[in-house]
Order: C-alpha cells, then structure tokens, then sequence
C-alpha cells in the first residue's frame, strides 16, 4: 500500500513548482523548507526591488538601452536569473516527489520551465537585437551603413565644375564634450524603386544644448557653390556632395560624410559634430514603428504629382487640422512641395515639424512596446558616424534638453537667390556671410548665450 501511494502523482508538486516559479523561493517556504526559501528568495527580491528602482527613473532608463555595457550586462544578468528560477521550480518540486514521465505532475512542472524559459530567451534577443543594430547603424559597425556610402552605377555622371584636389587632410579627431553645444546634420537619403540616385534630398542641422534649447535649419537641396571648408568651393547641387566625396577621394580625401559635415559647416559657420542618415522607406517604418507621430497641418496641402515608393503619381492631399499620422502620410506630408503654394522652402518647414513630432513620440518611451519593428526599422534604414559608446550620452542630453520651444530656420530668399546654370539646371546662390549671421542669431537664441564656431 505505501508503494502504491508513493507511485501516485503528487498535485502539490507542481503546485511547488508553480509558486517558485512566481517568486524563487514561494515553493520552498510552501514545502516547509524556510531556509531554501530564504537563500533563493533574497536574490530575486533585492533584483525586483532594483527593477522597480529602475522604473521608477522613467525616461533616463531609456537612455541606458543604449549602452552596450547595459545591454550585456543585462543578457548575462538574464541568463544567471534563468538558472536561478529553474532551480527553483525543479527543486520545489523534486522536494514533493520524483519526476516521472508518466505522471502528470511532472509534465505541468516541465511546462512551468519551458515558459520560464521563454520569458527569458525574449529579453535576451531583445538586448541582443539592440546591440547589433547599434553596431550597424554607428561608426563602430563600419562607417555608418551601405546608403551613406552609395554604389557607383546608382549615380549619375560626376559633376563637371567639381572643385579642384585639395592637399590630404584629417578629420578633427577632437572630442565633442557632452557638456555643451552639439550638432547632428540630418540626412533624408533618396534611395527606392524608381529612383536612380542617392541625393541628400533633406539636409537639417539639429542643435541642441543640454542645458537650455535646441534649433533646427534647413538647407536647400539646390544649393550650389557652397564653401567646402578647405577654401574650395564645390561647383554643384549640395544634394550631391556626400555620394562623390565617396567616389573621388582624390579630390575629396575626406570621404563623403565627412566632407558634407564640413562644407554644411563651413556654409552655416559653425561645427558639424556628426551625421546622421535614413531613407525614405525606412522613415516610414520607424514612424509606424513608434506608432505614429501628432503633427499640426496648418495649410492644406494638394499634391496632384505626389509619387508613391514605386515613383508612380498617386497625389497626396491633406486639410488643416492636428493628425495622428502614420509612417505613409507623414513621409507625404514632409515630401511634397509640387502643390499651389509649395515649393523646397515650406517643404524644409513641414520637414522639420515632423522631425519635433518624431522627437516628442521618442521620449515618451512608448515605442518600447513595439521595439522589434523598430529596431528592424533601423538597422535596415539608419546609417551614422556617432560612435556607439556616445549614444546614451547624446540620448540623455536629448531627454534632459527644454525642447518646448525648438528654433527654426529654412534657409530660403533672400538668404539664397535662384539662378540658372548654361545647360538650364535651376540652382540656389547662398549669400554666405547672410546665412552665417541668421544661424548665428538662431543658436543664441536658442542656447542663451553667444556660441563659439566650435
């Protein structure tokens, strides 16, 4: 009778198991065996007391997703945690009776560990995804991605008033302190079916201060004959100059991301810290992946010759009002400029209202629920040179910054004057000394203070 009652299925086991697997250490004190579940239960509180810690920070967390060091730390953290809930589960159990194929018992408890399982394989490829994506998009995963170095059959022929070959030269190797001024020129790359070129058809420069304000400035695409920063000028559309820095580094030893920072530089009269790029398609996924983004449409908008991602004219229209938009109709709206009214100038505005509604939907965090599709948005579309290591401290700064009230500039008449080029190409003269002393004005409004060049 005894043997017959120990070959019996035990229920309590499984519901040992089940409490450990709730809390490490619930089924040990369940069995009686207070000890054990003091030793297994003290870890895995003071880790949920950390956890609630970190919660607590809000958006500074965020930040720290981005550090690779987290990230590691977090997956072996993970992983340790992983061996010491399956621990526990098997030992809640094996305390109750002995695992056996046949009984049902242990089926329930196998169950319990594979969902444990489970739940810990997640955030291991989430950490793990998020690493690998940030080594792909920065310079520490090989200069910024392939769409910011373009391939030679996708461009047309080299313009044929470059500027002369400059003497070799390095980029500024100087650190950028975090503790001041910083800027990033934001790159919209026009990569797709249907399109033959890789223009940096949106040029905006991105300052910000962590301390005090932020200010956004367009440059027009046609720009022609901007400084390059050497004493040369670079006789051809601006939109140009990052893919042929790449394909001629004789006259343009710096490469293509560098030699842009520098001619957009020496064109606004201040530093270009880093560049950063996308495509239009991948914009549209990083939008929807965010869920989204709340823009204020303050003119209707009719653009019958609106082409779609496969450059067929679909048109896009839209009244005045406040959308939520998703990735489609945000890109349409910061892309069309063919309507009554429109052109590359109120274009550059509603670009860079659409970059404020990106920023606002990045720091509410939300976009977390939704991380593979844009951690897949990302790595597939967005190309920059800021180091890995500096991307938590930039997206601190980012979140610590007073971006309620960011300033504007689209370089536009008189600051440019349009002209015509002897084979009929329609261009814009910058008026240099003119732009330089308007963004001069924007940064310290922005800053508060007088900003220096560098």
């Amino acid at each position: 009778m005894n043997q017959a009652a120990a070959s019996r299925p035990d229920g309590r086991a499984p519901l040992a198991a089940f409490f450990s697997f709730v809390l490490p250490g619930l089924g040990q004190a369940y069995n009686r065996q207070f000890r054990l579940a003091l030793l297994l239960g003290l870890p895995a509180a003071v880790l949920g007391w950390l956890v609630l810690a970190a919660a607590a920070r809000g958006g500074q967390v965020l930040t720290e997703l981005l550090d690779v060091r987290v990230l590691v730390a977090i997956i072996l953290l993970n992983l340790g945690l992983l061996g010491w809930r399956a621990v526990a589960i098997y030992q809640a159990h094996v305390a109750r009776e002995a695992p056996g194929r046949r009984r049902w018992t242990t089926w329930i408890t196998a169950a319990l560990l594979l969902a444990t399982l489970g739940m810990h394989l997640v955030p291991a490829w989430y950490a793990t995804a998020t690493i690998d994506t940030l080594t792909v998009v920065s310079r520490g995963g090989g200069g910024g991605g392939g769409f910011l170095n373009a391939p030679h059959d996708l461009l047309e022929p080299l313009p044929s008033r470059t500027a002369p070959p400059a003497p070799n030269q390095e980029p500024d190797p100087t650190p950028v302190g975090l503790t001041g001024r910083f800027t990033v020129l934001l790159l919209g790359i026009d990569v797709g079916p249907g399109r033959g070129t890789y223009n940096t058809d949106t040029m905006i420069v991105a300052t910000l201060d962590p301390h005090s304000g932020a200010s956004l400035i367009s440059i027009p695409r046609d720009t022609y004959g901007a400084p390059l920063g050497d004493g040369r000028i670079y006789y051809a559309k601006l939109n140009s100059l990052l893919a042929y820095g790449r394909l001629d580094p004789n006259t343009y030893p710096l490469g293509g991301p560098e030699t842009l920072k520098a001619a957009v530089g020496a064109l606004l009269g201040i530093r270009i810290d880093y560049v950063a790029a996308v495509d239009f398609l991948g914009f549209t996924s990083a939008v929807d992946a965010v869920g989204g983004v709340d823009v204020t449409v303050e003119r209707a908008v009719h653009d019958y010759g609106y082409p779609d991602e496969y450059n067929n004219v679909v048109g896009f229209h839209i009244e005045p009002g406040t959308y939520h938009m998703d990735g489609y109709t945000a890109l349409a709206f910061a892309r069309s400029r063919l309507g009554a009214g429109d052109n590359d100038f109120t274009r550059a505005d509603r670009q860079q209202r659409v970059i404020e509604a990106l920023g606002s939907e990045m720091r509410r965090g939300e976009w977390l629920l939704n991380l593979p599709s844009l951690l897949n948005a990302v790595g597939d579309s967005v190309a920059t040179d800021i180091p890995v290591e500096l991307l938590p401290h930039l997206a601190g700064a980012l979140l610590d910054a007073d971006l309620s009230n960011i300033q504007r500039l689209v370089i536009e008449r008189p600051l440019v004057y349009s002209d015509t080029l002897t084979d009929g190409t329609y261009v814009l003269i910058p008026d240099v000394e003119a732009i330089q002393a308007a963004v001069h004005d924007l940064i310290t409004i922005a800053v508060g203070h007088t900003p220096s060049p560098d």
